[in-house]
């Protein structure tokens, strides 16, 4: 539960919603690269991509995750595109070259939530709701960045134009951080990295899964 806490705060900050999915700015920059170093119960790497104003996101990560005596894996890319008022996610296992695409059943709802709200009035506004409180600039790698502490241990500290540059966790003995080593604005990354390749995709249907 933590470790999916600590995935999922990263995708907060940088994908917002709106009504307007054709034209609307998800993000305060129209694409970056950042390269994080995890440490803790699950270390590793990640490369995080954001274009187009946060219609298309996209990071691989190598990790080794150890918890209560266990221990798991993980090479996976995880692609979310926003297209047609629509939000679709897809993630690959890389060791593999398989994955699955399942559309977000709440975008529709979420989106209404930042209607005439900027990408930043928006996420923090998210934070608040859950249980977030701003606190003081900090630098991490040279990035300034405002630290903010949330529910379940975890935390995080965004810089003023909305990138997470760490986010973590730290409750009941697990620690899980994530570190910004390297923010490029206006880059894309490397070539292809948010493409689905030749993986082998399975169409996920998650409203006939909660029987809706």
């Amino acid at each position: 539960m933590k470790y999916l806490l600590v995935s999922c705060l990263v995708g907060i900050l940088f994908i917002s919603f709106a009504a307007d999915t054709s034209a609307m700015k998800y993000t305060e920059v129209e694409e970056f690269y950042i390269k994080y170093d995890l440490t803790g119960n699950n270390e590793g790497s990640k490369e995080f991509v954001s274009k187009d104003w946060g219609h298309t996101q996209c990071w691989i990560e190598k990790s080794t995750m150890t918890m209560g005596g266990n221990t798991i894996e993980k090479n996976e890319k995880v692609i979310s595109q926003i297209k047609d008022g629509e939000q679709y996610i897809t993630t690959i296992n890389l060791d593999d070259n398989s994955g699955k695409e399942m559309k977000n059943p709440m975008f529709g709802g979420i989106s209404k939530g930042m209607d005439g709200k900027s990408p930043r009035e928006f996420s923090e506004g998210l934070m608040k709701q859950m249980g977030g409180q701003k606190g003081e600039k900090k630098k991490v790698n040279n990035e300034e960045c405002t630290q903010w502490t949330l529910m379940a241990g975890a935390f995080t500290c965004v810089t003023d134009d909305l990138i997470a540059v760490e986010t973590g966790a730290n409750m009941a003995g697990i620690q899980m951080l994530e570190t910004a080593t390297e923010v490029k604005r206006n880059n894309a990354g490397p070539d292809g990295i948010c493409d689905v390749g030749d993986a082998k995709i399975e169409q996920i249907n998650l409203d006939q899964l909660l029987g809706n």
